[in-house]
């Protein structure tokens, strides 16, 4: 297990007040009418995602290959162009169109020379230079109108190959929000019963533990909904932000990865995992900031420190207000149950990237190193 910097904290037992046992009952109350809105919010959001856009794997393999194949095609139009090449289909237009020109032209002189009685060999080159002339001219402006259709044809369709890739990625990711906005409300709901329901199971019923350390959000009976909090730190979804930018889910990083570790004065690092916690059981809350415009989320123990504007601070210290680093004010804290928790310890100043919070990694007590 990792121990975490921050305030000590000392604990007493005792037998709780005819008031606290009242909360237990209005916690029992509330969760009977709780619990119904988070299941009904759980199953909409099921049925709005399951079977629609947003469950459907788009095949985005093929569509690159799509796009891929009409990005070549309109390379291999323009590479053509510039050699003095266009299709055999547009050249025997051009060419019928010509053809077609001259043949009248031609029948025309000779009507008309015919009708006025004039037939000899210098009027007849004379009508031929100004048919050919004319020929000539039409097929330049033909040949220079089609190479300008054509590198238009083919620059479109090379600037638009990847739209059907952006369009299904929009489409889906727009079916998606719905169902999660749905299932995001019924956590928050699932959350809020279970943390009532926890004070009936044997954890504040006949003692409770209340911690000395000092002035955090959790008093009276929320302490003991998180007395058994221990020393573990983040919920399996958590997502490290390794080195090269992407993230990883913190039950896939691995010792010898290399982490980005970011530090008080804004600077970052790249660090290596030394050692990641065996996993245990523990209490987890749900942290939710805002910062004016986005919500933020992350899922820990108590005992986890993160970096806030005034430092350090293990998340049941803090109070509703608190500003955490880069994610805005503490606006609610939700216990989300006991779940498999996990950790990392990196070289250097061992912090990382926890769902975008800045986060102080464990020490060694009780870790496997390799695991």
């Amino acid at each position: 297990m990792g121990k975490k910097g921050g305030s000590s904290s000392s604990t007493q037992t005792y037998t709780p007040t005819a008031e606290e046992r009242a909360l237990q009952q209005q916690a029992l109350e509330y969760s009977k009418y709780v619990m119904p809105n988070a299941k009904k919010l759980n199953d909409v959001a099921g049925n709005m995602l399951y079977n629609s856009l947003g469950d459907t794997q788009v095949d985005y393999n093929q569509l690159m290959q799509n796009a891929i194949s009409q990005i070549q095609w309109g390379q291999n139009g323009l590479r053509g162009l510039a050699q003095g090449q266009i299709p055999a289909p547009y050249q025997n237009a051009m060419e019928n169109s010509i053809k077609s020109g001259v043949n009248n032209s031609m029948g025309n002189l000779l009507q008309d020379m015919g009708a006025r009685g004039v037939v000899n060999s210098s009027v007849m080159n004379t009508g031929m230079k100004g048919i050919s002339d004319s020929a000539s001219n039409a097929m330049t402006q033909n040949w220079n109108n089609t190479v300008s259709q054509l590198a238009n044809i083919y620059g479109q369709n090379i600037d638009a190959a990847g739209q059907p890739i952006a369009a299904a990625g929009a489409a889906q990711e727009g079916a998606q929000q719905p169902a999660i906005n749905l299932w995001n409300a019924s956590l928050g709901l699932n959350g809020a019963t279970t943390g009532a329901l926890s004070s009936l199971a044997g954890k504040g019923t006949t003692k409770q533990t209340q911690s000395t350390g000092g002035g955090g959000l959790f008093g009276g009976i929320l302490t003991g909904l998180a007395s058994n909090a221990n020393i573990f730190c983040f919920a399996p979804e958590t997502k490290i932000r390794m080195e090269d930018g992407a993230e990883k889910q913190i039950t896939d990083v691995k010792v010898g990865d290399t982490v980005l570790c970011p530090h008080e004065d804004g600077t970052e690092t790249v660090e290596t995992v030394k050692q990641t916690l065996t996993p245990k059981y523990s209490d987890v809350w749900n942290v939710v900031c805002k910062d004016g415009v986005n919500t933020n989320y992350v899922s820990a123990t108590l005992t986890q420190p993160l970096l806030t504007d005034a430092g350090w601070k293990e998340i049941g210290n803090m109070t509703l207000g608190t500003t955490i680093k880069g994610k805005g004010r503490v606006v609610n804290m939700v216990y989300s149950g006991e779940r498999k928790v996990y950790d990392l310890q990196l070289t250097g100043d061992n912090n990382y990237y926890a769902d975008g919070f800045i986060a102080k990694g464990g020490s060694t007590d009780n870790w496997v190193e390799g695991e």
